[in-house]
C-alpha cells in the first residue's frame, strides 16, 4: 500500500475519494488550510482517524508545510494526488483562480519534487477542451478555445504536469461531477444545479408572492390546479448537445482504482461514455420540479419593461456562465480506462430520469446549499 498526500480533500471529489483510498489501506497525508485543519478535516469526512494532516495551502511555497513536517516526511510519500482547484468561472477573479489553479500546481509539483514523491496523480476536467468538436486523451491544445478563466487555468495546469521531468504523472479529466447515485448527496451545486436551483427559487418566491394575482397572469406566470407553476421564460439548451455529467460515487471509484496502480504518463478521461441530452435533462428537471410552459430559444422576443421581462434578467444573470455548457459539448473518448483498469472498469449508472429525482430531491432537502 502506498502513503498518498491528497490536496483537495474537503472538496466533492476528495472528501469521497479519502475514506476509499483509507479503506484500501492507503496512509492518507491530507493538506488543509485554516486555523483549525483537524476540525476541518473532520468536518468533511465524519472520521479522520489514522489520517495525518499538513496544514499549508497550495498557493504557498512548499505549500506552506513547515519545516519540521517537510523533513520528517521526506522521501516516505509515495504520491500526491493533487485534486484542490477553484472551480469558479468569473474573469473578474482570474488573479485568484489563476493563483489556485495554475501556480497551485506548480507548487505542488515543486514539493514533490523537493521531497522526493515519485508520482503526481492531477484531477483536471474534461471541458479543457473548450469549444473543440472532439477531444481525445492524447489532446492538449489543439488550437481550441477555453470558454472561461476556469478551463483555461486547467489546461495550463496540465501543460505543467506533463512537462514535470521529476519522476511520473497522470491526469485525470473529469466531466461535471453531480450526486451520489445512492443518496443523491452532493456538498456543492455547481454546473448541472444551477439551472435546478433558478427554477427552485422561482418556485418558491412565487409561492409566497400569491402568483395566481393578475399581474403575474398578465405575463404568463402562475399556478396550475395541479401545483405546476407556469414559467414561460427561455433557456439557450442545445436540442442536440450532451451534458457529460458524472455520479461523485462512481467518479471517486475509478480514481482510487486508479491510484492503486503506478503512474502511466497518460490521461484519462473520467467521463460518461453515454452523456444525456442537455434539453431532456432540462425537461426532465423541470417537470420533476412541478415547472411547465418554459420555452427554448432566444429571449429577445420578450419585452424588457415586463414583469416577466424582469424574471427573464434575474434568470439570465443566475445562468449567464453556465451558457457554453448547454450549448456545445466535445465528444470525449474514454479508452484509456478500459485499457489499463481491465476488468475493473464499469461505466457509470445510465441518467435516467429516476436518477435526476434522486439528486434533485437532495439538493431541495438542502434548500441548494442555502439551508
Amino acid at each position: 500500500m502506498a502513503t498518498i498526500l491528497l490536496t483537495g480533500v474537503t472538496g466533492a471529489v476528495g472528501s469521497c475519494l479519502a475514506p476509499l483510498l483509507k479503506k484500501r489501506g492507503h496512509k492518507l497525508i491530507c493538506l488543509v488550510r485554516g486555523n483549525n485543519p483537524v476540525a476541518r478535516l473532520q468536518k468533511a469526512l465524519g472520521n479522520a482517524d489514522d489520517i495525518a494532516v499538513f496544514n499549508g495551502d497550495v498557493t504557498l511555497p512548499n505549500l506552506g508545510v513547515c519545516d519540521c513536517e517537510s523533513r520528517q516526511w521526506h522521501g516516505r510519500i509515495d504520491k500526491v494526488f493533487h485534486c484542490a482547484s477553484s472551480i469558479k468561472f468569473d474573469e473578474a477573479l482570474a488573479r485568484e483562480i489563476t493563483c489556485v489553479n495554475v501556480c497551485g500546481t506548480q507548487n505542488v509539483l515543486d514539493f514533490a519534487r523537493n521531497m522526493e514523491i515519485p508520482e503526481v496523480h492531477y484531477v483536471s476536467t474534461a471541458y479543457v477542451a473548450g469549444d473543440a468538436e472532439t477531444f481525445s486523451e492524447s489532446d492538449t491544445d489543439i488550437g481550441q478555445k477555453c470558454r472561461n478563466v476556469y478551463e483555461r487555468t486547467k489546461l495550463e495546469a496540465e501543460k505543467l504536469v506533463k512537462v514535470w521531468m521529476h519522476g511520473k504523472h497522470s491526469i485525470y479529466r473529469l466531466g461535471i461531477v453531480v450526486g451520489d447515485t445512492v443518496t443523491g448527496w452532493t456538498p456543492s451545486f455547481n454546473g448541472f444545479y444551477v439551472f435546478a436551483s433558478r427554477y427552485w427559487q422561482f418556485k418558491q418566491a412565487f409561492a409566497c408572492k400569491h402568483a395566481d394575482s393578475e399581474k403575474y397572469k398578465a405575463n404568463g406566470i402562475g399556478f396550475n390546479p395541479d401545483g405546476m407553476l407556469r414559467l414561460p421564460v427561455y433557456g439557450k439548451f442545445s436540442p442536440d448537445s450532451t451534458l457529460n455529467i458524472v455520479p461523485v460515487d462512481w467518479a471517486s471509484r475509478l480514481l482510487a482504482d486508479l491510484a492503486d496502480i503506478p503512474a502511466q504518463g497518460q490521461v484519462f478521461h473520467v467521463i460518461h461514455p453515454e452523456p444525456p441530452k442537455v434539453r431532456w435533462l432540462n425537461d426532465v428537471s423541470l417537470k420533476h420540479m412541478g415547472i411547465t410552459d418554459f420555452r427554448y430559444g432566444d429571449s429577445n422576443g420578450c419585452d424588457p419593461k415586463s414583469l416577466l421581462g424582469k424574471f427573464q434578467r434575474i434568470f439570465d444573470r443566475g445562468t449567464a456562465s453556465y451558457i457554453p455548457y448547454i450549448t456545445h459539448e466535445a465528444k470525449f473518448d474514454v479508452s484509456n480506462l478500459a485499457r489499463v483498469l481491465g476488468r475493473n472498469y464499469a461505466p457509470p449508472q445510465i441518467v435516467d430520469d429516476a436518477l435526476i429525482a434522486k439528486w434533485l430531491d437532495y439538493a431541495v432537502s438542502v434548500g441548494f446549499g442555502r439551508d
